[in-house]
C-alpha cells in the first residue's frame, strides 16, 4: 500500500468550529499579517478554499479592499452561514461565499489572482482533484498557497496519520502542473507550500 493510500483522512467536527477562531490561533498566525506576508494585495480577487467560518476570508476582505473581491467556499453550510454573518457584521460587502460539493469549486474559470487552501487537505483522500480545480479557477500569472501542519507529534491539529510532509505537498503541486513549487516553515508546527499557476 502506498503512503498516500495509507494516509488517514480527518476533518474537524463542525461542533468544534469554535477552535478555528480562538485568540491563541490569532496570536500564533495573525490572519492579516499572514495574508500580506504571502502576497495578498489590495485590489486582488482572493479565493479561500475550505474557508470554514472565515479565519482568513473575513480579514482578506479588508486586505483586498473595496476594489478587490473575496471568494470563499466550504463543504459545510454551517461554516458558510457563519462566514457570511461575520462579514456582514464587520460591514464587508466584497465577499461571495458558496457551499462546494467535494472538490468542485463553485466559481468560474480564471476568477482568482490568489488561492489559499489552509488546513484543509488532511480531509481529502486524494488532493489532486482539488488542486486541479484550484488551477482552473486561477488567472494567468496567479499564485497558490497551501498551509498545513508538520507531520510530527504535537497536541494540536489533525492526527499524525492524516498529515503531509512538506515535500509531499511540493510534489503534489508539481504533479498538478503548478510552476516553481516550494515550501517554508512558519513556526515549527505549521508550514506553507506555494507555487505559481497557469
Amino acid at each position: 500500500m502506498s503512503e498516500a493510500a495509507a494516509r488517514k483522512q480527518w476533518t474537524l467536527p463542525v461542533r468544534n468550529r469554535h477552535l478555528l477562531l480562538t485568540r491563541g490561533r490569532r496570536r500564533a498566525m495573525p490572519p492579516v499579517k499572514t495574508l500580506r506576508a504571502i502576497g495578498l494585495k489590495r485590489g486582488m480577487r482572493f479565493l479561500d478554499v475550505g474557508s470554514g467560518p472565515g479565519y482568513f476570508a473575513i480579514p482578506a476582505c479588508g486586505v483586498v479592499g473595496k476594489y478587490g473581491r473575496v471568494l470563499a467556499c466550504d463543504v459545510s453550510p454551517v461554516m458558510i452561514a457563519e462566514l457570511r454573518a461575520g462579514a456582514e457584521k464587520r460591514g464587508y460587502s466584497n465577499l461571495t461565499a458558496k457551499r462546494n460539493q467535494g472538490s468542485r469549486i463553485p466559481f468560474p474559470d480564471a476568477c482568482a489572482d490568489f488561492v489559499l487552501i489552509a488546513f484543509v487537505l488532511h480531509g481529502l483522500a486524494d488532493i489532486q482533484p482539488l488542486l486541479a480545480e484550484s488551477r482552473r479557477a486561477m488567472k494567468k500569472g496567479s499564485a497558490i498557497t497551501l498551509v498545513d501542519w508538520h507531520k510530527k507529534p504535537m497536541d494540536m491539529g489533525p492526527p499524525l496519520e492524516a498529515r503531509f510532509e512538506p515535500e509531499e505537498l511540493v510534489a503534489q503541486l508539481r504533479d498538478a502542473g503548478f510552476r516553481n513549487p516550494r515550501w517554508w516553515d512558519f513556526d515549527g508546527n505549521t508550514y506553507f507550500a506555494a507555487a505559481e499557476g497557469p
